[in-house]
Parts: structure tokens; sequence; C-alpha cells
């Protein structure tokens, strides 16, 4: 093959109706936690921070097949999705289809070396090599399904693509371009495409691949590996008003569970460590691993908590904040343990000025429970900087850095601060941490030059 290279995370647009322009201010949104909807953002650092919350996944391969959505199904959940490949790996000699729901094919160009030491690392079982915070990471997130086409993980590959025009409206022209654009095909294997039915079919690194619409009906010969990236549901989300988040849950799945897929292993990853997805929306993963490990639910109603946390999804809409947080509150007197409700509760209560004091104690609440919640602290360092702020910004970075201690490019990112505002005796300890870490040779050759300039800056 010759597609080209780029280590940029690309978004795919998904502009398939063939027409030059679609409205992108309500693409790529879900709940943000307050009831607002957020634009997807691509992070401004070069180094984005990451959280694993999950165990090592347990990569013994499974003997048995599930009826998906129809029979109780363990869900693993993930970071990223890259880090579904080891289980994707322990699955190698079966050799089954890959039934993937993402906003991106992950198809982009992986290098024979990066190929060779990722392969090496997944024999090892290294989970380590696929976090998105490992200074020596093997890939990166979208370069996933590149990587498990050339290890042969695969006899084909279902893509549900987040289309929000009918299917007669799609472009085989406009999908070849975009593919191409991407990395995800060369000329040769976009020119070989076909559509029918609401499905591109054609190949990819010699594996048969199949694009389909949202609502396309599909058959999978033989048992399949299911992935569900948070990613795909966030052009079809338009807030609540538009397109509600429960029912667009339920939509998708009850479609999902008409296919009758037999699968191997499940798996659902979040995408929010880039800030591709808002962090308000990190409860979908509950909700999907309780239907897939319950999928009855899918008939009934909603249970009560989810019944509170789409009104207070709503409320806002109407610009009810206050309600909002009523809601929000009687929510977490039925489930205090919950790291989601106190993050909503800390998103709404910013947007209420008798709460608004109270704020920073829901999300630190919710920190404590979930440190990706971390992330928000990222945000709110700058916004006290253009307030006049900076020690409130420096205390912002310190927190995000004790709740994820070997996090080092949140510990750069501190580092960066404390040196610009002439703090380098703070700065200097942390610098020399980070300078003794292994550093990728392929995605940050640069950083132990650019480290040993900060310590020099930092007077250490």
């Amino acid at each position: 093959m010759t597609r080209f290279v780029t280590f940029a995370c690309l978004t795919l647009a998904l502009l398939l109706c063939g027409c030059e322009k679609q409205e992108t201010a309500s693409a790529n949104r879900l709940p943000t936690g307050s009831g607002q909807t957020s634009t997807v953002s691509a992070t401004t650092a070069n180094t984005p921070p990451s959280y694993v919350t999950e165990p090592a996944p347990d990569i013994s391969a499974p003997q048995e097949t599930t009826l998906l959505l129809q029979e109780a199904t363990a869900l693993n959940r993930y970071e990223v999705p890259s880090q579904a490949l080891l289980s994707w790996y322990a699955l190698r000699e079966a050799r089954p289809a890959l039934l993937i729901y993402a906003n991106d094919p992950l198809l982009q160009t992986i290098t024979p070396s990066m190929q060779n030491n990722l392969m090496a690392q997944l024999a090892k079982g290294n989970d380590s090599a696929l976090d998105l915070t490992s200074p020596d990471i093997a890939i990166l997130p979208k370069m996933t399904l590149e990587a498990a086409l050339q290890a042969g993980f695969f006899s084909a590959i279902y893509w549900v693509m987040p289309v929000t025009v009918g299917m007669a409206e799609l472009s085989i022209e406009v999908f070849r371009t975009q593919m191409i654009q991407l990395g995800a095909m060369d000329d040769e294997e976009a020119r070989q495409l076909t559509l029918r039915d609401g499905v591109f079919s054609g190949t990819v690194d010699g594996v048969p691949f199949h694009a389909l619409h949202p609502q396309a009906d599909f058959a999978v010969s033989g048992p399949a590996v299911f992935h569900f990236d948070l990613s795909f549901l966030a052009p079809l989300y338009q807030g609540e008003i538009k397109s509600q988040v429960y029912p667009l849950i339920y939509q998708t799945l009850k479609h999902l569970r008409d296919q009758r897929i037999e699968t191997l292993s499940a798996s659902f990853s979040y995408s929010q460590l880039s800030g591709e997805i808002p962090l308000g929306s990190r409860f979908i993963g509950d909700v999907f691993a309780q239907l897939f490990t319950e999928p009855q639910l899918l008939d009934e109603n909603l249970p009560q908590s989810w019944q509170q946390r789409a009104k207070a999804l709503y409320l806002p809409e109407l610009f009810s904040n206050s309600d909002a947080r009523k809601t929000l509150l009687e929510l977490l007197a039925t489930e205090p343990d919950d790291p989601s409700v106190h993050y909503a509760l800390y998103s709404i209560s910013r947007q209420v000025s008798a709460a608004r004091n109270s704020a920073l104690d829901h999300l630190a609440e919710a920190v404590r429970r979930d440190p990706v919640y971390a992330l928000e602290y990222l945000q709110l360092a700058p916004v006290a900087r253009e307030m006049g702020q900076p020690d409130e910004a420096l205390r912002m970075l310190r927190l995000a850095n004790e709740a994820s201690p070997d996090n080092p490019f949140i510990t750069l990112e501190r580092a960066k601060a404390l040196v610009k505002a002439g703090q380098g005796e703070n700065a200097a300890p942390l610098l020399r941490q980070l300078r003794n870490r292994e550093w990728s040779k392929i995605f940050y050759p640069d950083m132990p030059a650019y480290l040993e300039q900060l310590l020099t800056e930092s007077g250490g």
C-alpha cells in the first residue's frame, strides 16, 4: 500500500451526502455533565494527558460466544481503543470478524518498525505500551485497526459509521476521497469500493472491509469481536431537545441486537483523554456496561436513576439550571459513590451563582473516585491565568498532578508552568524525574533535549 503517514489525530468529518459543506456546529457533541453540549475539541498539547482506570485485561481467549445484547455479555472498558489490542491478540488464532462503532476508522498508517515493536509488546502482555500516558507508547489510538489488520487478527471488518444522512444520500465518491485523505485507504483500495444498501464494501490490507450506515442491516459470518468507541455517538447527539442521549443509545443498541451477532469479546472505549469527547459524557460507559450485562433493560422503562440523569440533562436546555442541580442532588443521595454525578454537579454548579463556590468541591469528589476527571483541572488552569490568578492556575496543575502522579504529561505541564512563574527550584525535581523516563524515539524524539532545556531554564 502507498498510504501516507500522518501522526495527527484526524477526525472523520463524514460528509457522505456529496455536498461541499455540512453544518458542524451540532456535530460531534455529547453531554458535558451540565445538561449542555460541547463540540469535540482537539487537545492543544502535543503530549495529551491520560489516565488508566481499568486493571490489566485478562487476555485468555474465551471458549464460547454470546449472542450480543440477547445474552449477558461482559463489557471490557478502556480509555482508548488501542488498549483493546491485547485482548484481540489473544484471539488472533481464531481470526474472528471485527464489528466496530467509531467516528474514525482507526486506520492511520503504521510503519514496519512500529508494528514490530507493537507485536513484541503484545507478546509480553505489556499493556502499558498501549496507554496514552506512556512516554514510550507503541502506537497512537487512531492506528489501532491498521495495526490489527497488519497483524492478521481479523478475517473481516465491519465499521458502523455515525452518519446523519439517509442511506440514499450516501456518496461513494465523497467516501473514497475521505478515506484517501485520512490515509485509511490507498488509491486502488478506494477505487474498488462499492456501495449497496447503505454499505461501502472493499478491502484494506487484503482484508474484507465494510463501512455501514447506522441503520443498515448486515450479517457477520462466524464469531465476531465487538468494540464501541464513545466517539460514535458524538455526531449523532444534538442536545436533549433534538436528540436525547438515552433514546439515542437505546436505538443504536436495539438495532445492533437485531443483527444477532455471535461475539467472542466485547469492549468499550471512552476516547476522552485527548479532549476529543467531553468528560460529562463519561457516565455513558456505565450505561453501556449495564445494558450489555442486563440486555432485557432495552425493553423496559429507564431505571429511575437514568430518568433523573435524563431530567438533569434536559432542564438546562430550558435554562432551569437550579432545577437541574436539585435533580442531581437527589440523584447523589441514591448514588453517592458515582463520580459522574459529582462531576455533573460540578458542571451545573458553575452555572448557578448561589452554588458556584461549591463547584470545585464537587470536582474534587469526582476526581477522588475517578482520577480521569482531573483532566478538568488542566482546563481550569488557563482560565485562572486569564482571570489574573496565577497562583490558582498553579494550584489547579498541582491538583491534577497529585491525582495522577505517574502521568508524565501532567507533570510536564506543571513543571513548565512553574518555570514560567519563576519557581524553578520547584520545577527542577519534576523535570529530573521526567528526564529519567524512557521516551519514544518515534513519537517524542525531541523530548530529552526539551527537558534539558527546561532544566537549564529552571536553574536546576
